[in-house]
């Protein structure tokens, strides 16, 4: 078996908030954070994490507006557990880690995870959708066209 350090890419400094023992005392701290590329052997967990995002980052493309950064984290809220999930694969954490962290720090992790393996988020989800809903659109447009020609013809004759 394989030392989970070993897939790591890139790591990035966590200022994340710990309470101590009472709550009353709040420190920051720091953690490293090792963040891993999207692989065929975590592709499965990635993938299903990351699938209730799809049609909300497709609606705010077809709306032509950006992401304000309190949109993405009511996103992130609405899907907690998948957003630990995706977390916890792609980096060196466990779930019980992110659980703990604070909402504008899980948003923090979410941006380099993202930001690391973008290239795969790109072309492996939002491309095929791009692609399906062209392909879609030629087969309604070609349906029309021969739909209206053949009425055409039928009222000439």
């Amino acid at each position: 078996m394989t030392d989970k350090k070993d897939d790591i890419d890139y790591s990035f400094e966590l200022t994340y908030s710990v309470w101590n023992g009472d709550t009353k005392k709040l420190e920051k701290q720091k953690k490293d954070v090792g963040v891993k590329r999207v692989k065929v052997k975590n592709l499965n967990e990635v993938t299903r994490a990351f699938t209730p995002f799809v049609a909300e980052f497709e609606r705010i493309v077809k709306a032509n507006k950006g992401l304000p950064e309190s949109e993405l984290l009511a996103l992130i809220g609405s899907y907690t557990d998948e957003t630990v999930i995706l977390a916890s694969v792609l980096t060196d954490q466990t779930p019980t880690f992110y659980r703990e962290l604070e909402p504008l720090e899980m948003l923090q992790v979410m941006q380099e995870v993202v930001a690391h393996s973008g290239d795969f988020f790109m072309r492996q989800i939002f491309m095929p959708l791009k692609s399906l809903g062209a392909q879609l659109a030629l087969l309604g447009s070609t349906a029309y066209y021969h739909s209206t020609k053949s009425d055409s013809e039928s009222t000439m004759s």
